[in-house]
């Protein structure tokens, strides 16, 4: 599968379209998913479905480029195509229905239902079948969300059928169906009962003709969802997998699949606070036997770190990617029925899950890869870390600390996934986290002052090298390299010995700055239990005495540096002062 995960910019007012300024972008976005989709780089012989969300194909042109591409040679046969279309006019609508190849249902969409200043909310499911041909199935969303029933000038056409589709798996013994429906339509109630009732009772029906059993192998819901965890949309999961109802039509190993738009135009974390979008996700019943990773590269295991606060979906595999701002998403789903029971049998509901990237963005939460959970989130917390000149913006070096802090944000980001975890288990004393998608305040708040310190330590001395494991950096202090290492914790001295359980052999000598909550400092004439003697900047370590030649700085004196210090020359003598106060 290839899902593409577009940020959209749509018309003020209804009809709602792509944005005429958006427009080359959109067309581009269509370009380069369906360019993913022919590269295949998940595995499987070909991308059987690609899947554009609700509003993301703007009008008659995105239409026939998606056609286009379709039709040629190079785009494999038997293979599905759904998107959502922009608004269509009633002339537009007609126009793809009398189109050869288009099918619609006459009797309950029938041309003539719909008005003359209605628009059009469209499904569309393209399938190229084994012999080349190319056909399209149009289907009107049934029921407006509000911002399309709160309408100043025209109405939204109500849609009035889906389409089942039904087709052979390779194996050619048994069958696989699908249908889609678009955003709200997955809550909305007609006649007194749920969409997806409508569909499963529809199967029912065929069920008991054929005195068997029928299965739905997917579920897709194509959105432009500012909120896709809301509780109202995640109650129905629950409902449509509860095999008591409608027991006829087997559901044990669907998948459920939410294609939603992005939350911005480049990668990145949405505000919570906000609309959200994103969360493109995958969702498998209780009986389907995936085991779910600890902490997969990609995606997660959903939860209320991914969910928002919501914990319906505790019972389910839910599969969420990560990513929630413009990107592609690549990956081959595991078939549930081909999972065997038992420990030869384990395996996870997705592999090669790749994010890849639109508009030529370069980032490493979309590097046409994997991404590493602790790379998501290390970039994530990168993009709105603060700067020191926003709290101390009188400070002398204000300006100055500007820049280093562009240094050290720009070569965090490029530490391998090993570095990023280590940096983080080892800035943050206080963590109880067991992997990225657990981290929290206590690692963001040691991950700043891991950032304000490299910001301060890098005034009017060499940019440091972040990513020196085990240590944070390496420096240069009076011409010799020395190891750095910034933790913030419960207290000074839990710090110190925190740095001393990760690093317990310094490759050199090595400058501890420590942070409390207080942000008190660290007077060196106390001392430490840890360590026996004081040390100095050039000391010879003594192997056999992990804390000797440890140079051990307070944040808070630091701190008192970059806010008395009126010259960056003057910076790296004023830290040697305080090591050697």
């Amino acid at each position: 599968m290839v899902i593409v995960q577009p940020h959209l910019l749509l018309t003020a007012v209804e009809p709602y379209r792509c944005a005429a300024q958006a427009k080359p972008r959109q067309l581009a976005m269509l370009s380069e998913t369906l360019e993913v989709a022919r590269a295949v780089r998940h595995g499987a012989s070909k991308t059987h479905f690609t899947v554009f969300p609700e509003y993301s194909i703007p009008g008659p042109e995105g239409i026939a480029l998606v056609e286009t591409a379709l039709q040629a040679p190079n785009w494999p046969n038997g293979t599905i195509v759904i998107g959502g279309t922009d608004a269509l006019s009633k002339a537009e609508f007609t126009s793809l229905a009398n189109t050869p190849g288009t099918h619609l249902d006459v009797t309950n969409n029938n041309l003539a239902r719909i008005a003359g200043n209605a628009w059009i909310n469209c499904g569309i499911t393209w399938v190229k079948a084994e012999n080349g041909t190319v056909e399209r199935w149009l289907q009107p969303k049934l029921s407006p969300a509000w911002p399309e029933r709160n309408v100043h000038y025209q109405d939204m056409f109500h849609g009035n059928s889906v389409f089942i589709f039904k087709g052979p798996f390779d194996n050619g013994t048994t069958q696989y169906r699908f249908c889609s429906l678009v955003c709200f339509d997955w809550i909305a109630t007609v006649d007194n009962k749920k969409v997806w009732q409508w569909v499963l009772e529809d199967l029912q029906r065929q069920a008991a003709q054929a005195q068997a059993e029928l299965s739905l192998s997917w579920f897709f819901v194509v959105q432009n969802n500012p909120k896709p965890s809301h509780d109202t949309f995640l109650t129905e999961v629950g409902r449509f997998f509860d095999q008591n109802t409608i027991p006829s039509v087997r559901r044990d190993r669907a998948c459920l699949l939410f294609a939603n738009s992005a939350g911005k135009s480049v990668p990145g974390r949405v505000d919570e606070n906000q609309d959200e979008y994103g969360s493109t996700s995958l969702v498998f019943p209780p009986q389907a036997l995936f085991m779910e990773p600890e902490c997969s590269p990609t995606f997660s295991n959903g939860g209320p770190r991914f969910r928002s606060t919501s914990t319906l979906l505790s019972a389910y595999h839910d599969v969420v990617f990560r990513e929630c701002g413009a990107c592609i998403h690549s990956f081959l789903q595991v078939n549930p029925n081909s999972v065997i029971a038992g420990p030869a049998g384990r395996t996870v509901a997705l592999e090669n899950a790749f994010v890849f990237p639109l508009d030529g963005t370069n980032d490493r939460r979309a590097p046409a890869d994997s991404v590493a959970a602790c790379i998501k989130w290390l970039n994530d917390e990168l993009d709105d870390l603060p700067r020191l000149s926003v709290n101390y913006p009188l400070v002398p070096l204000a300006t100055q600390s500007d820049a280093t802090h562009q240094q050290t944000i720009a070569a965090l980001r490029q530490i391998s996934a090993q570095s990023a975890a280590n940096t983080v288990k080892l800035a943050a004393q206080e963590s109880q986290a067991s992997h990225a998608d657990d981290w929290d305040q206590t690692e963001s708040d040691a991950l700043e002052h891991l950032v304000h310190t490299l910001d301060i330590v890098g005034l009017g001395s060499p940019p440091p090298t972040v990513g020196a494991d085990p240590a944070h950096a390496t420096i240069v202090m009076n011409n010799q390299t020395v190891d750095l290492i910034a933790i913030r914790g419960q207290t000074h001295e839990n710090c110190l010995k925190h740095s001393q359980d990760i690093v317990s052999m310094p490759r050199r000598q090595m400058l501890l700055v420590s942070r409390d909550p207080d942000n008190n400092p660290w007077l060196q004439r106390l001392g430490s239990f840890l360590r026996t003697e004081s040390s100095h900047l050039g000391q010879e370590r003594n192997i056999t005495d992990p804390a000797s030649g440890l140079l051990h700085l307070g944040y808070r004196n630091l701190l008192d540096v970059f806010q008395q210090t009126t010259t960056v020359t003057a910076v790296p003598g004023a830290i040697n002062a305080e090591l050697a106060a």
